[in-house]
């Protein structure tokens, strides 16, 4: 896979934003399939009869805890295979591995619904090789990787949003990242939209016992109230 830090600086020792925005989308094409070849391998190994729960828990245990192949995990390992491939191409393969899901496993599982895209810890996206990129806009002002992936992630019409998360995600950095694609909706199949949506516990700490208590049983045990108020010191707002 090209080296996303190793951009074209032949026009006086600057990036060329032209070309830098070619590169990417080809790795993000790379990084797309890879990820929805994988999670098609998953399903079709999946034995007769596992619900949809189930399935979901073992797609989140692959993308946390990956099998690995010699030294590389499995998504590094197909990634790399793809470095001949074309662009298109893989755009390609990727929609027709998304049509054909639902037929694999069937809709509780899969729905026939588009996926929406996750990014998530895009404020490290938002901020990184920002000076690499032009705006679309503009053609000036230059911008972070985010805003190239966030093009790309729309123009292909993979997925049927775009929903961006992150620690220390600001309304800036998601404005510099999307406002050039918002102004040329035209060019999307759908229109892009931005919300914030912040949750908020009580003070007192009610909410989020609550909430913990949805998912976890306690013993009314001094090891169990330690753990409770373990919960509440270090997972609160996550």
């Amino acid at each position: 896979m090209e080296s996303m830090s190793n951009w074209d600086r032949s026009t006086g020792g600057t990036a060329n934003p032209d070309h830098n925005v070619d590169v990417a989308h080809r790795a993000f094409a790379m990084l797309i399939c890879a990820r929805i070849f994988v999670l098609k391998c998953l399903l079709e190994h999946l034995p007769l009869g596992t619900d949809a729960v189930t399935a979901r828990r073992r797609w989140v245990l692959v993308q946390v805890m990956p099998p690995f192949h010699r030294t590389d995990d499995i998504f590094v390992t197909v990634l790399q295979s793809l470095r001949a491939a074309d662009k298109t191409d893989m755009i390609d393969h990727t929609k027709s591995m998304l049509n054909e899901m639902t037929d694999i496993v069937g809709k509780e599982i899969f729905p026939t619904e588009p996926l929406f895209a996750v990014v998530d810890e895009a404020q490290v996206a938002a901020e990184y090789l920002n000076e690499s990129f032009r705006s679309t806009t503009t053609g000036i002002d230059k911008r972070p990787v985010l805003h190239p992936f966030y093009s790309f992630l729309w123009k292909t019409n993979l997925f049927k949003g775009v929903i961006l998360a992150g620690t220390g995600l600001s309304m800036k950095m998601v404005r510099t990242a999307v406002s050039s694609q918002s102004a040329q909706r035209q060019e999307y199949r759908r229109d892009p939209f931005v919300f914030v949506e912040v949750g908020q516990f009580k003070g007192d700490g009610t909410d989020h016992k609550a909430y913990i208590e949805k998912y976890l049983s306690f013993a009314p045990s001094v090891s169990d109230q330690r753990l409770m108020e373990r919960i509440l010191y270090w997972f609160r707002g996550r």
